[in-house]
């Protein structure tokens, strides 16, 4: 399994780390997450959140600020239930930003139509073709990855998109960490663990196993070492700012490379 570095380097416009490395896999991809000031907290200019940003007007701009700072056409997020529905994208809108139903993973096939899910210690989770074909973004709390998010969105692009778990590479976005993470009974349970004692439980280890399980290569499993409760960047955190805790925004999407323009935007679910 490989890890990339945590250096990062801004987009023009909203403040985000952007995941160079792993952009390579396939030239045309971005992926990154937004950034967060010292100050940031919930309701402020870095929060986008759909429930803790503030106003639907401000949080809406935040978006629409963050797709053209990544050079995409419109933004595409979900209201996030720590479930497993994924909802495929299958056009591509003009612009703005479409909030959609309940789900936790979101897929497309379309250039510039930048996905985007909110964490603030959940991971992001995110899933490329490195023939190009399609990409998937997913939010993976315990419930999410404990019920299978992430082996069923490496089958629905396999289904949707002809792509084998070998022709896939996954990223573990900044979370948690293990040491930060302790969890009781019930969720240890959730992963065939004893459920005596409290323990640490690291989530991004617990999905890299799994992504390597499904079949895709070690090689092509990568991980940020980036904790949102002990750094070494300063990111939201519920589980250290309680409910003053904004969310950052993970975004993942294909650049349109000569691509017309299609009409208003087809979301339907792929997968429960």
């Amino acid at each position: 399994m490989s890890s990339l570095p945590g250096l990062t380097s801004p987009g023009d416009g909203t403040p985000c780390h952007r995941f160079a490395d792993w952009e390579t896999v396939r030239p045309g991809i971005v992926a990154g997450i937004t950034a967060v000031s010292d100050a940031g907290g919930a309701g402020s200019e870095s929060d986008f959140g759909l429930a803790t940003g503030g106003t639907a007007w401000d949080v809406t701009h935040r978006y629409e600020g963050l797709a053209r700072a990544t050079g995409m056409r419109s933004a595409v997020v979900a209201r996030q239930v720590h479930g497993t529905r994924i909802l495929e994208v299958n056009s591509s809108p003009d612009g703005g930003v479409f909030v959609v139903g309940e789900a936790d993973g979101l897929m497309t096939s379309v250039p510039g139509v930048l996905l985007a899910i909110t964490a603030a210690d959940c991971v992001p989770a995110f899933v490329a073709d490195v023939g190009g074909r399609c990409v998937a973004l997913l939010h993976a709390g315990w419930k999410g990855v404990s019920a299978g998010i992430l082996e069923l969105a490496l089958e629905g692009l396999g289904r949707r998109c002809g792509a084998d778990a070998g022709d896939l590479a996954v990223y573990l976005g900044p979370a948690i960490c293990g040491g930060c993470y302790e969890v009781g009974g019930e969720v240890l349970r959730a992963f065939g663990r004893e459920g005596g004692r409290p323990s640490g439980l690291d989530l991004r280890s617990e999905l890299a196993v799994r992504a390597i399980e499904a079949g895709v290569p070690a090689d092509q499993v990568m991980r940020s070492e980036w904790c949102t409760r002990c750094g070494p960047v300063h990111l939201h955190s519920h589980r250290r700012q309680g409910s003053e805790a904004g969310r950052m925004a993970a975004f993942l999407g294909l650049v349109t490379v000569g691509a017309a323009r299609r009409g208003v935007s087809s979301i339907r679910e792929e997968l429960r």
